[in-house]
């Protein structure tokens, strides 16, 4: 038993200690550092590069970013960009889509999200593929170059990957794939269909400035509202994003 607080930072740059007892999970894959750690009051927490990802105490921060019981997903093809917690596409199977495609690019993460955090992914980081849903292991980008050229169409795209970063300007390569991200889900998104994703903290208003001035860069025009929600282990008010065509009509409710 480590019995000590761990400190872990955050993409606001807050530093958070947590009272971690043991490590399950400690492996560096091709693309980053993955641990998985037990907190007394969190439960296991996924833990990526240092930076805290998601907690078992932490369904409202997926309740929030899908916006349960606003949004109608029933009988709706869905893409999510990341995700490899499996916590999205686990709440999201649970709302009767028609089909649901994640793109994450992490294998290990599954692999130890599967083992270690299946009260938020239940089995779906195990089995891979089902009647209405299918993980596909690779660069997200690669999938949507994919989709666009064949005019495949979403209801929905989820983009579950980066935060939006802390910086002065919107500059850097985040900054970059964060524009292409945004760029190329509306090209596989349909008329109406909406795109959902995380910001940041309400302690960074600069960022999730510059992030809707980039929301108004974009061609079509597109409208958005905002959500937020307290989440446990950031321990903080978290804002999330619903972007959609300004000319879309509203898309169905619950």
């Amino acid at each position: 038993s480590l019995n000590i607080l761990y400190r872990f930072s955050f993409s606001d740059e807050r530093v958070i200690e947590y009272d971690i007892d043991r490590v399950l999970f400690d492996k560096r894959s091709e693309f980053q550092k993955i641990q998985i750690v037990h907190s007394r009051s969190l439960g296991n927490m996924l833990v990526l590069d240092e930076l805290q990802n998601i907690a078992e105490a932490d369904l409202i921060y997926t309740e929030t970013l899908m916006c349960r019981g606003t949004e109608n997903y029933a009988g709706k093809e869905i893409c999510i960009l990341g995700g490899g917690d499996g916590a999205l596409l686990y709440e999201l199977l649970k709302e009767k889509p028609k089909f649901v495609v994640m793109l994450e690019i992490d294998e290990i993460v599954m692999q130890a999200c599967n083992k270690y955090m299946n009260s938020i992914c239940g089995d779906v980081l195990e089995k891979r593929t089902d009647d209405n849903y299918e993980i596909i292991v690779g660069d997200c980008m690669v999938y949507l170059k994919k989709y666009i050229k064949e005019e495949r169409k979403f209801d929905y795209v989820f983009g579950d990957l980066t935060d939006i970063p802390i910086s002065d300007t919107p500059t850097g390569e985040i900054w970059d794939f964060i524009r292409t991200i945004l760029e190329s889900s509306f090209q596989v998104l349909k008329p109406d269909g909406k795109f959902m994703t995380h910001g940041n903290g309400v302690s960074c208003p600069e960022s999730l400035r510059m992030y809707e001035d980039q929301l108004a860069k974009l061609t079509p025009k597109v409208k958005y509202t905002k959500s937020s929600a307290f989440v446990p282990s950031f321990m903080e008010e978290w804002v999330f994003y619903q972007v959609q065509r300004e000319n879309a009509s509203a898309t169905d409710s619950v």
